[in-house]
């Protein structure tokens, strides 16, 4: 796809993610759309060149308005709680209806950003592209399945290219980057890191990259594991944990030690721009 002649519709906008898709794609776009859900997120989050939309998931007659003339949508958009309710109406119904407004807007190309995690709740194991997604009760991982799926039966007149990234990691607005930080800065102890556990590690501006280069590269039907390494956590957090000074007691569980394999994004062309090194390093630094 020429990202100089289409106009972008990106979800997410207030998330990790979606704000920085917008100020990548705007470099080349000829129109970058932003959707928000209320006038005050708009107004909050508003960024220089981005067209503000307002429209919810749950509203399919503001999607297929918020899509009129959109080429391409990237959807960044998704709820990671625990909430049943909550999962099903943004990563299910939600994606239904976002499916259906594509298909009556004739949007030629979707990205979905989806995770590695709808592999299901896997500790141990390599898993490719073509591996199969196990079932799982857990809300979003299921719900997260549920929403590949729906995609796949339900836009059949655009192009379907899923990106599925492991733990997205940045220095800022990041679970994984600065939030893992401030929880350890806030803990007496901490257990929630396993040493020999393996991490599916990504950095955010390098996930930006991945989605660009799909959007013009890659052919319908596309998935691909959107990750840099699999990084052991002494290389990531035992690193955080030390520069922390707070104490530390191995979690009562087994080491997760999936891994995944990202050749697939590399065949198209992607070239990361941050390493986990420097980043972990940056981190390191902000304690």
């Amino acid at each position: 796809m020429n990202l100089k002649e289409s106009t972008i519709l990106i979800t997410g906008m207030t998330g990790t993610l979606g704000s920085r898709v917008a100020q990548r794609v705007l470099e080349e776009a000829h129109e970058v759309r932003g959707l928000y859900r209320s006038n005050e997120q708009m107004t909050h989050h508003a960024l220089t060149g981005v067209i503000p939309v307002i429209g919810e998931l749950g509203n399919p007659t503001s999607l297929v308005t918020a899509l009129q003339g959109v080429d391409l949508l990237i959807h960044c958009a998704a709820y990671l709680g625990d909430d049943p309710d909550l999962a099903e109406e943004a990563n299910v119904t939600g994606v239904k209806h976002l499916a259906d407004a594509a298909t009556k807007a004739c949007v030629k190309r979707i990205i979905h950003i989806s995770t590695t995690s709808v592999y299901g709740e896997v500790v141990r194991g390599h898993f490719s592209e073509t591996s199969p997604l196990l079932p799982s009760e857990h809300v979003y991982i299921h719900t997260k399945q549920l929403s590949e799926r729906l995609l796949q039966e339900y836009t059949p007149d655009s192009d379907l290219i899923i990106l599925r990234p492991g733990s997205i990691c940045a220095k800022e607005q990041s679970y994984w980057g600065d939030r893992q930080v401030e929880r350890m800065k806030a803990a007496d102890l901490i257990t929630w890191v396993h040493p020999d556990d393996v991490v599916p590690w990504v950095h955010t501006d390098n996930l930006v990259e991945m989605i660009v280069i799909a959007a013009k590269n890659a052919h319908n039907g596309d998935i691909f594991n959107a990750i840099d390494a699999n990084l052991p956590e002494t290389d990531f957090r035992m690193k955080l944990i030390t520069a922390s000074g707070t104490p530390f007691k191995v979690p009562d569980r087994a080491a997760e030690h999936a891994t995944f394999a990202n050749d697939r994004i590399k065949q198209l062309g992607y070239v990361p721009i941050r390493t986990p090194e420097s980043t972990v390093e940056q981190l390191v630094k902000s304690f």
